[in-house]
């Protein structure tokens, strides 16, 4: 494992940081439009203030909500996000935002074994993990694992892992999202289940590689 100095993980932590905010801008710029509207519609039509006098009142305070809105979630989304990262022993980044989480696997084609005993191996690595909580397997067959994990939080996270066989390399996509659509904000979540998960194929396949070789 690489380690970071540590303005590297400042760094790190500074970026993702900045793509929360980016990603709450939107919503931000929504809740408080509403908020100015609705304050506009108040004055005008039940104080009776002037429309001149009661715009600027209401697109200030909806700028102030704006920004508390974005600053409240942005800084609780870091620091879960970085609880997240000690946790999980990895290195927060940019990254950590996306949804899904895509992580992807590549290895020398293994010989002597078929998609389906691969994703057995990567079934029996997930179960096996200390670190990984897992609810349910709910889809298991040839070249297709899907899961029900349970990541920091109680965030439920929904993992699909495809592995496929080719003439020159076996691959593996780790997927992962939130169960629950209102979890979006907790991509770190699947980010992090993302990669132990990935770490865990990685094992898999090194292992059968390796009994197939023992196998010749």
């Amino acid at each position: 494992m690489v380690r970071l100095l540590p303005c590297e993980k400042n760094d790190a932590m500074l970026g993702y940081g900045l793509t929360v905010v980016r990603r709450l801008a939107l919503p931000a710029l929504a809740s408080g439009t509403v908020f100015a509207a609705a304050m506009t519609a108040a004055l005008v039509l039940g104080d009776g203030t002037p429309w001149s006098r009661a715009a600027p009142e209401a697109l200030a305070a909806g700028a102030a909500v704006a920004l508390a809105f974005a600053a409240v979630l942005s800084t609780s989304t870091v620091v879960s996000a970085a609880r997240t990262a000690r946790r999980y022993g990895i290195t927060l980044g940019s990254e950590a935002v996306a949804l899904p989480s895509v992580r992807e696997v590549r290895v020398p084609v293994i010989e002597g074994r078929t998609a389906f005993q691969l994703t057995d191996g990567v079934r029996y690595e997930v179960e096996r993990d200390p670190v990984l909580r897992l609810d349910e397997i709910t889809a298991f067959g040839h070249g297709t694992l899907d899961l029900s994990l349970r990541g920091p939080s109680d965030t439920t996270v929904s993992v699909r892992v495809r592995i496929t066989t080719g003439p020159k390399e076996t691959a593996a996509v780790v997927e992962a999202r939130p169960a629950a659509t209102y979890k979006r904000l907790d991509a770190a979540a699947c980010w992090a289940v993302a990669r132990v998960v990935e770490q865990r194929v990685a094992q898999a396949l090194r292992a059968e590689a390796a009994d197939g070789g023992a196998a010749r």
